[in-house]
């Protein structure tokens, strides 16, 4: 190594700014941004727009844009700071926003989770720019208990057995079985089974020394019924299980579950569960739970995709298919349709409606869904929408209206370009694009709209309220 060589690598001394500096927005993570005198921009965790703060903060690496704080003191609080909406809030890193008044959350959200990826991709000014609407929000009644799952990690904190979640940027564990956010039998559910964690068969499992054997507690409740399933995902299965079996179905009695599961996920890694064939299976009751939503009914399993926002879940879906303008002589294609949710709101509306999914497991749920609600003009096909797009039995159908409801990466591998001819063939008036990624969406929107369809409006729908995260419905016509 040449001389100065680690001098150069070496980052940046911290710099301390002792006058006061206001905070004027935020990024897309949710930390404050301040600009300093010469310019330059640094990113301030946990601090709000309207504060005045100092700050001791790093500089960028060479060829970095924006410095980081190291630490900050508080010289003036924000006017839209509020300290009753999370007691975890700042700790947790789930709702690094969740000491925003609401209002102001989702003014921001949409000006920095939509407004700029539309600008970005050039589709928010001339005279064919959509529409971009204010965020719908929810009541501030229903703020908490909201969720309809929670995804717990176990840990012992100073000798103390714990469910939580991790601090932002960090494998720390914030106990968290309090979460506002969730109904009240979570909470109790993980304290519950919280003791276990103490006996080295449900230790919990650490990803850097693959020691431990629990990785993760799911917890769900199916909306319209309130059935109730909890499942142990476990990295290995174990030791003398069928004694603990019998212990965790007592402690666990006055929660009045549906569904007790246990699902062996073997594989390194993040992922939350595994999907592998004969992975999960039913420690007491039954399998699955059953959930009503707009009138129809879904079954549930342990990995059944289901939106997690209770009360907003109506108003994201019938905003879409209301949008969409449904009538009695249509043929609906419904692109990701999972286990046909949308597909089978839609085929109530509509003369007939085909799901396409590429999860085969999600599509034979789907015809159980359909046969349950005794609708039979939906179809579904188990395929990746990119081949089905090009399969002449899909373009046989005809579609007039499509629903496209990905999953984060977006109308990828294609899909964008294949719809767009797909939608110009077959004389389809109208698509309504359900995203959880705006800046996909963006994306793809511009791909749409070079294809022939115009984006007439975007619609924000706030699934996770203290998240910097926000669903849009973006609905497109065919150009005359």
């Amino acid at each position: 190594m040449k001389k100065g060589a680690d001098n150069h690598s070496r980052a940046p001394a911290p710099q301390h700014c002792a006058g006061p500096l206001r905070v004027t927005g935020m990024d897309a993570g949710g930390a404050g941004l301040v600009r300093l005198p010469d310019g330059l921009e640094v990113i301030v965790p946990g601090a709000l727009p309207g504060e005045e703060i100092t700050l001791v903060y790093r500089p960028p690496q060479p060829g970095g844009r924006r410095g980081l704080a190291e630490s900050f003191e508080t010289v003036s609080q924000s006017p839209y700071r509020v300290h009753d909406r999370c007691p975890l809030a700042g700790d947790c890193g789930g709702c690094p926003v969740a000491r925003l008044n609401y209002a102001k959350e989702l003014e921001l959200k949409r000006d920095l989770l939509v407004i700029d990826p539309l600008r970005a991709s050039g589709l928010s000014e001339g005279k064919d720019a959509p529409v971009v609407e204010a965020a719908v929000g929810l009541p501030e009644e229903k703020l908490r208990g909201f969720r309809n799952k929670a995804v717990l990690y176990p840990g012992i904190l100073n000798g103390t057995p714990h469910f939580g979640y991790y601090r932002a940027r960090s494998q720390d564990l914030v106990p968290a079985e309090g979460c506002p956010q969730t109904p009240r039998w979570m909470e109790a559910a993980a304290r519950a089974l919280a003791p276990f964690l103490s006996d080295p068969s449900l230790a919990p499992w650490s990803e850097r020394t693959d020691e431990g054997v629990l990785r993760t507690l799911i917890l769900r409740e199916a909306p319209g019924t309130g059935e109730r399933m909890a499942v142990l995902v476990v990295r290995r299965l174990p030791a003398d299980f069928d004694a603990m079996r019998e212990k965790l179905i007592a402690a666990l009695l006055p929660i009045g579950l549906t569904s007790l599961l246990l699902n062996l996920h073997e594989a390194p890694g993040s992922a939350v569960l595994s999907f592998a064939p004969g992975a999960t299976r039913v420690i007491a009751g039954k399998s699955g739970i059953e959930a009503k939503l707009l009138d129809l009914s879904f079954s549930l399993g342990a990995e059944t995709f289901l939106q997690v926002n209770t009360p907003q879940t109506p108003v994201l879906y019938g905003l879409a298919l209301d949008r969409l303008g449904i009538c009695d002589t249509d043929r609906v294609l419904d692109l990701y349709c999972g286990v046909g949710t949308l597909t089978l709101l839609a085929a109530r509306r509509a003369r007939k409606a085909l799901g396409i999914e590429r999860v085969a497991h999600s599509i034979e749920c789907a015809r159980g869904n359909a046969r349950a609600n005794q609708l039979g003009n939906a179809e579904f096909l188990a395929l990746s929408v990119e081949k089905a797009l090009e399969r002449e039995d899909v373009k046989a159908f005809s579609p007039t209206l499509v629903i496209a409801d990905p999953a984060y990466q977006g109308l990828a591998g294609g899909a964008a370009e294949a719809l767009g001819k797909l939608m110009k063939t077959s004389g389809a008036r109208r698509l309504a694009y359900i995203s959880c990624n705006p800046k996909s969406f963006a994306r793809d929107a511009a791909v749409l709209s070079s294809s022939g369809l115009r984006l007439l409006s975007v619609t924000p729908v706030d699934m996770f309220p203290g998240a910097m995260h926000l669903e849009v419905v973006g609905i497109f016509e065919a150009k005359a």
